[in-house]
């Protein structure tokens, strides 16, 4: 609502005067009537970064400034110095200074780094191999897997169930066993 009321603000002086020129062309002199046009714009518009989705991220690079001012991006520091020190709404941000020519050169650098970097074609290649040795684990894993390390389903029915398992005296086969767990 407040970004409509912003956009509405910014087009009425445009549209207001286009409808003054209109009336006031079909109206005596006289007759003509000038009112207060309402705009409607909060200083807050220039921070946009301060809005209730992204809340939590400033609340922790507060709770980071408040710690160790130097944890956090300078542009941060100053803001946070700037809003501590009383500044309205609007005014406490500062955007960062352009990049000098120092920094150009550290910017040109970086990209001769990142043209260092190895072929993307054979990274992306190696990574749709190892995705489709892993769908194929998946898919037909359970043909080659040995689903019974202990042996117990080729076990011989016909022996008995040591006494320790069961609580009465008397020992029952396998078979036996097997039939009542079901």
């Amino acid at each position: 609502m407040f970004h409509l009321r912003t956009c509405a603000a910014k087009l009425r002086p445009v549209t207001a005067s286009q409808t003054v020129k209109t009336f006031s062309q079909n109206r005596p002199p006289a007759a003509r009537t000038f009112q207060h046009i309402r705009c409607y714009s909060a200083p807050v518009a220039a921070e946009p970064f301060l809005s209730g989705t992204s809340s939590n991220y400033v609340e922790e690079m507060y709770c980071a400034w408040l710690e160790n001012p130097k944890s956090v991006h300078k542009s941060w520091d100053i803001f946070f110095r700037n809003t501590n020190a009383g500044a309205p709404p609007g005014t406490a941000y500062q955007s960062p200074l352009p990049l000098s020519r120092g920094s150009l050169a550290a910017v040109a650098h970086a990209q001769s780094l990142v043209e260092a970097q190895p072929n993307v074609d054979k990274l992306v290649e190696d990574h749709l191999a190892v995705q489709s040795l892993i769908r194929a684990y998946q898919i037909r894993g359970h043909h080659v897997a040995q689903l019974d390390p202990l042996g117990i389903l080729d076990a011989d029915l016909d022996s008995s169930v040591p006494a320790d398992i069961i609580s009465s005296t008397d020992k029952l086969d396998l078979a036996v066993f097997k039939e009542r767990l079901r």
